[in-house]
């Protein structure tokens, strides 16, 4: 029988709860609620399988499909696999620019994918050549299901390894071995989608950029960040924002902030950077000036538009699951990270612009006073 998709999660997990980091690996005794896991079996790699999984990658309805790297040996680049299913890529390394620190760290990775999917909403993945991964990559998306509830499905093109055979047999699932059967399973839901984060981060930009791609200047830094108390839903007062913002009811973009907009949501798979850029774009405050914004009472982030609030909400979600749900700020962020963000600025085609200085009128010290006099004098 096919899945019925479960209701995005709106509330923070269990796990992330209390202070305590979510730990991206399955144990029993910590996650009771599994949903049931779909194991589907073709000993002799039949194509159509194969095809089937990937039919049923509909985005819009909640649900993707991901084919893991070939030969990848720990959990982080299975996690990396998941954010590219989103339509979310890390960045192209170079020597002047490696890959940011976090791709390498494991438990990192695997937040920052669990993060994604409780923003925007993801209720059904499968997994294609689940043979081929490790028991402890397994753990990994066994611990992701249970925190977010997705239902997972998991493709093996051969015969499971004895290990991973006899760890099957301890978690919820069932198996389905037939063309019937998975037909049934991955039949193509119909309807309206069933988020309506879609149509904002889906992804639409080029990747990696084009050398021939326009670039944008970000507008000009103020001396202070203009803040406000944060009122969700309220719209703020006294700015002027430098890039045509749509409202929270409109479908329809600027063209230049839809590029920009497609860049970010493409460009930049860590939610809390992503939410650092968008913000960066659309007031010109600096990585220092954003995180300095928790420090003076009262203050908070001005209100997103609808473009940008998923990446806002996957922020706050990445900074339940690393332990701090009572931060001030989301997009705090520590000064070694800042370089990070500057690369992600770099990977979007935008521009810093030199800060906002105010003109003053020249100060005249006695000093200066003096040695006019005597100029003065001696041409006379």
């Amino acid at each position: 029988m096919p899945l019925t998709p479960t209701a995005p999660k709106t509330a923070e997990p269990d796990d992330a709860k209390g202070g305590e980091k979510w730990c991206p690996t399955w144990q029993s005794h910590h996650h009771t609620a599994l949903p049931l896991v779909t194991v589907v079996v073709t000993p002799h790699d039949e194509p159509h399988y194969m095809r089937l999984a990937f039919a049923a990658h509909t985005p819009p309805h909640g649900r993707i499909t991901v084919h893991p790297t070939p030969l990848a040996g720990t959990g982080a680049y299975l996690a990396h696999d998941l954010v590219r299913a989103l339509g979310k890529h890390l960045p192209v390394p170079d020597e002047a620019h490696p890959l940011p620190a976090w791709t390498h760290n494991s438990d990192r990775s695997w937040r920052i994918a669990a993060s994604w999917f409780i923003a925007l909403g993801i209720t059904h993945t499968t997994v294609c050549r689940s043979h081929r991964l490790s028991k402890p990559q397994w753990e990994h998306l066994l611990a992701l299901s249970a925190l977010t509830g997705t239902r997972l499905t998991l493709l093996c093109n051969g015969p499971l390894p004895r290990p991973t055979a006899a760890f099957l047999d301890t978690i919820p699932h069932r198996v389905l071995d037939t063309t019937l059967a998975a037909t049934t399973h991955w039949n193509p839901p119909s309807g309206p989608p069933e988020s309506d984060n879609h149509p904002w981060w889906q992804h639409t930009a080029a990747f990696p950029p084009r050398d021939t791609e326009l670039w944008f200047r970000l507008p000009p830094q103020p001396r202070e960040p203009f803040t406000i108390k944060f009122i969700p839903g309220a719209e703020p007062t006294g700015t002027t924002p430098p890039l045509p913002v749509p409202g929270p009811h409109q479908d329809t973009c600027h063209p230049h902030t839809a590029q920009i907009a497609a860049r970010i949501h493409t460009r930049v798979a860590h939610p809390i950077h992503a939410a650092c850029v968008a913000l960066r774009a659309l007031t010109g405050y600096s990585s220092q000036q954003i995180k300095s914004l928790h420090e003076r009472s009262g203050d908070g982030l001005v209100e997103m538009p609808a473009w940008a609030q998923p990446l806002l909400n996957a922020a706050r979600h990445l900074t339940h699951l690393q332990g701090h749900p009572d931060a001030l700020n989301v997009l705090s962020t520590p000064s070694w990270e800042h370089p990070e963000i500057e690369q992600a600025l770099r990977a979007c085609r935008l521009l810093t612009t030199p800060p906002d200085r105010h003109r003053t009128a020249p100060v005249t010290t006695g000093t200066r006073r003096a040695d006019r006099s005597m100029l003065r004098a001696r041409v006379l």
